[in-house]
């Protein structure tokens, strides 16, 4: 009976991450009303759901609340800014496929920098609130990482997008059920997705997990521990932690730390200029 009510059963493991997600839903909701806090809000949602798939069993509210505070200003800024690019790059391909009175047909090939740019911030929108929820950095480099990681997991990228699309396509698919999939949405759905992109950011943010075993001792592992379970390092990371990267910067990305400081951040790093101007919190 015990074993069964144990908080490290996968069964108990799975209805805890399940309320806490349900829990956290109803939290981003609340701080999502002015509408202008939605960036601060997600940084604060990525920051519980990165604590869940990590293994650990976050105290949301606390850790929810003080990412909110921390993260506000930044996560408004970068809100506002890919609020009102979005405008602007939808509002300019409207024209150019519909607005035939205003942009000429002979001057179609404007849409293809235009979506350049909207792919752009695509990949701030969804890397950015991610990182400043797990890294401590300027919102420059915030910015310039989200780039520069989406490029370099970009099968990851494309997973991201499917995740954030999925339920509009579903609606505008099954279009009788549109109330239903809106109910779902706003009641849980809105934490899962989040849930679920931050899965694959995990691994592209090369952070460590933790690993509970049935006699209750925990352990950190990491992705690369997995793809070399005997403990041999690749070649690859022999050579850059030798050699190091080429203009001498640190690690591509520090790893979480899992000590219960719930405000708590890494040095941000991409792929290319690791850890560019970030200080440790």
């Amino acid at each position: 009976m015990n074993e069964v009510f144990n908080s490290n059963n996968p069964a108990m493991r799975f209805l805890a991450n399940l309320f806490n997600i349900v829990w956290v839903n109803f939290i981003f909701l609340f701080t999502c009303l002015p509408i202008i806090t939605i960036g601060p809000a997600l940084c604060a949602l990525y920051k519980v759901c990165l604590k869940i798939v990590s293994g650990e069993d976050p105290v949301v509210y606390k850790v929810y609340f003080a990412e909110f505070k921390n993260s506000f200003k930044n996560g408004v800024i970068m809100w506002l800014g890919v609020l009102l690019l979005s405008f602007f790059f939808g509002t300019e391909l409207y024209w150019i496929y519909f607005r035939h009175d205003l942009i000429p047909e002979n001057l179609s090939f404007l849409q293809y920098p235009v979506w350049i740019m909207l792919f752009l911030v695509v990949q701030v929108f969804l890397y950015g609130f991610a990182l400043q929820a797990t890294f401590e950095n300027s919102l420059k480099n915030t910015i310039k990482n989200s780039i520069l990681l989406s490029i370099k997991n970009f099968m990851i990228t494309i997973l991201l997008i499917v995740v954030w699309l999925f339920t509009p396509l579903m609606m505008n698919t099954f279009q009788d059920f549109q109330l239903g999939f809106l109910i779902f949405e706003i009641m849980f759905n809105l934490a899962l997705r989040v849930y679920i992109c931050s899965v694959f950011l995990h691994r592209a943010f090369g952070l460590k997990r933790i690993k509970v075993s049935r006699n209750g001792s925990v352990s950190e592992i990491t992705y690369d521990d997995e793809e070399n379970p005997d403990g041999e390092e690749s070649e690859d990371s022999d050579e850059t932690e030798d050699n190091g990267s080429n203009d001498g910067s640190e690690e591509a990305l520090s790893s979480e730390t899992s000590d219960g400081n719930d405000t708590e951040k890494e040095d941000s790093a991409s792929a290319d200029d690791p850890a560019e101007g970030a200080t440790e919190n």
